[in-house]
């Protein structure tokens, strides 16, 4: 594959969720156009968010319902209003003291209960009717999978009655006839999910800002996925999974992480030329400019885990489709729409298939300073063709993480940032040791300045913020994983001002 050099740019990562929408979570309200229109005025490109799809278990968006649906929890309830689908009086409001996490045990049942009025009142028309006939070939399974967990006390479809489990023509003919009120809902759900989106879609477009979104690698046990192609998974003949996914064991965590997500099929997905995929990235495409592909180095190989384990211990690494498969996407969707995920257990092999595949991969700062000159995630290591971070969603806070090291590791950061950096200003700061602050802000001006073509800063570094603002610890569920917001307040003129500067200095500015 070619290489393609991006323009040099650069852009934000804040998860839909971290918006302050008034009703206790992010959607897709005023506030997310207002933070585009900050962006452009910042002189940004690009707007990287995390999956859209229905969270399953602990609200995680990379244990999706479905690889191809929207989570209604974004549909907006004002814009319900404006459609006049629910009234003024029935509208939620941020409590007296604004929360700076989602409580999802109070904003799902209040969002689900919006959304059963609302639908009470829509009236189907042409366009509501065009979207199922053009999405029946995913939305029906989906639809039924819904209806058919949630007669099931929610639970998922390995637990349901066997002419469900393994989709019995005439049960789910009977189920869907008897059910079809809770069939168009669920429908209806989805179109406004995708109508909704369009239109932000279609404002950041105008506004000169594209949108990355990020396509997680496995889909959940508790799927219509899962349900609707068991045959693409590694399933026994009970459609159990045989092995799950999961990371071995390293020094962060002993005992490695078990995803428990079930394991592809690859061969029998390469038999029609990866068509499930293919199908899988076209949706995606429809919803964001470029891809970042989750977990990338599972392409190559992948950690398989014996479903019975307690523990990812016991794993072992087994062969994926390599290059293969990326030679197959790239006939279809052309080059350069996509970033690898290439970070964790990287090998030669790793390697070698990210670099023959053309994808930029990820630098993050925060996995640079270990006291090895040759660390790929030191910019002085770096070249044009990848995207820089200070930190992901799945690293703590730049604050919050150099809070936490030790005054030997702070002392190194601070000499290489000043090596590096020169006569910048941050020369003024004459301690031996960078303050917490004053680390994020040298960090984030250094990743602007590296050479990577493309820099994303998490939202919180441009905000100072600390580890309270940690979206999420991997290889852990609950607590406050996937529910940072963002204050209403935080995102000011003079802060966008601010980092258009930055920008500006660093040579990525983008014209609007």
């Amino acid at each position: 594959m070619p290489y393609r050099i991006m323009q040099r740019s650069s852009g934000v990562l804040l998860p839909v969720f971290s918006l302050p929408s008034p009703g206790g979570i992010g959607c897709f309200s005023k506030e997310a156009l207002t933070f585009i229109d900050k962006l452009a005025k910042a002189g940004q490109r690009y707007w990287q968010i995390l999956p859209l799809g229905p969270a399953g278990g602990w609200n995680s968006p990379y244990q999706p319902l479905s690889c191809f649906a929207g989570d209604p929890v974004y549909i907006d309830p004002f814009t319900l209003a404006e459609k006049r689908l629910l009234l003024k009086s029935e509208l939620p409001s941020e409590p007296a003291v604004y929360s700076d996490h989602v409580d999802y045990t109070a904003v799902l049942p209040q969002r689900r209960a919006l959304l059963r009025k609302a639908y009470a009142r829509f009236r189907p028309g042409k366009k509501y009717r065009d979207f199922c006939a053009d999405n029946a070939w995913w939305l029906d399974d989906f639809a039924l999978y819904m209806a058919i967990r949630k007669a099931a006390g929610n639970s998922g479809y390995q637990t349901w009655t066997t002419p469900f489990k393994r989709r019995h023509p005439g049960a789910l003919k009977a189920f869907a006839a008897s059910h079809s009120a809770e069939l168009d809902y669920i429908r209806w759900t989805q179109y406004e999910f995708f109508s909704e989106w369009e239109t932000i879609l279609d404002y950041a477009h105008k506004k000169g800002i594209e949108i990355i979104g990020d396509i997680p690698i496995y889909v959940s046990p508790d799927s219509s996925d899962c349900w609707a192609h068991p045959e693409m998974f590694q399933f026994d003949r009970h459609l159990k999974p045989k092995a799950v996914a999961g990371c071995p064991p390293d020094g962060f965590s002993p005992d490695g992480q078990l995803w428990g997500n079930p394991l592809y099929d690859w061969k029998k997905l390469e038999e029609d030329g990866f068509s499930w995929w293919k199908q899988r990235l076209r949706q995606t495409f429809k919803m964001y400019d470029l891809i970042r592909i989750d977990h990338t180095r599972g392409f190559q190989s992948y950690y398989s885990i014996p479903a019975d384990s307690r523990t990812a211990a016991g794993g072992h690494w087994r062969k994926g489709p390599g290059m293969h498969f990326f030679t197959e996407i790239e006939k279809e969707f052309g080059p350069g729409r996509f970033i690898a995920e290439d970070l964790g257990h990287i090998t030669p092999a790793v390697r070698k298939m990210v670099k023959e595949s053309g994808l930029p991969g990820m630098k993050v700062l925060q996995f640079a300073f270990d006291n090895d000159p040759h660390n790929p995630y030191l910019p002085t290591n770096f070249t044009r063709h990848c995207v820089v971070y200070t930190g992901t969603h799945d690293n703590n806070t730049t604050r919050g993480w150099y809070a936490s090291l030790d005054v030997g590791t702070r002392k190194q950061i601070t000499a290489y940032i000043r090596s590096l950096m020169g006569s910048h200003p941050i020369q003024s700061v004459k301690a031996p040791v960078f303050g917490a602050s004053q680390a994020a802000v040298s960090l984030t001006e250094l990743a602007l300045h590296s050479i990577a073509d493309l820099c994303i800063i998490p939202m919180q570094d441009h905000l100072l913020l600390g580890a309270e603002a940690r979206v999420n610890v991997p290889g852990t569920v609950g607590g406050c994983n996937w529910s940072w917001r963002m204050a209403p307040d935080a995102f000011t003129d003079e802060l966008a001002e601010y980092i258009g500067q930055l920008t500006s200095d660093s040579r990525r500015w983008h014209k609007h």
